[in-house]
């Protein structure tokens, strides 16, 4: 579970770091990252809300190594936030049967076929890992 953990982690920290770069101003790879509506502009959110979303992702890089590692005031809240993430990202990675997830109709996109090939796999990965983690954790 250990190795789990850091993998886990690892995987969170680089897409904490990506969204901090993209809050920042960096645009590499932003028009890939979320979803073109039919016939709309492209949803790229503000920076205030992909900084939020950083700041979440870098939680949850946190909260892989509690659920092996607990911080002692909190242990008993570690394995059930675990949990609830783990359920939040497999919801998300089967999708909402329209423009994302594996479950998806609108193919069309950049964003569509990357989150086919990588983006919903590596989120039900996510999911699985947390359930996990959290199934063994310390608490």
């Amino acid at each position: 579970m250990i190795i789990l953990s850091i993998l886990v982690s690892s995987i969170m920290s680089i897409v904490s770091l990506l969204h901090f770069y993209w809050a920042f101003g960096g645009h590499y790879g932003l028009n890939s990252a979320g979803p073109s509506l039919e016939g709309q502009k492209d949803f790229i959110p503000g920076r205030i809300l992909i900084f939020i979303v950083a700041s979440l992702l870098a939680g949850l890089a946190i909260l892989s190594v509690q659920l092996i590692w607990p911080w002692q005031p909190i242990e008993s809240l570690v394995a059930y936030a675990g949990y609830l993430v783990a359920v939040a990202f497999i919801i998300r990675g089967i999708g909402d049967f329209k423009y994302v997830g594996l479950f998806k109709k609108v193919y069309n996109s950049n964003f569509a076929k990357l989150d086919t090939k990588y983006f919903s796999p590596l989120i039900i990965f996510l999911g699985v890992a947390y359930a996990l983690l959290s199934k063994y954790s310390i608490s």
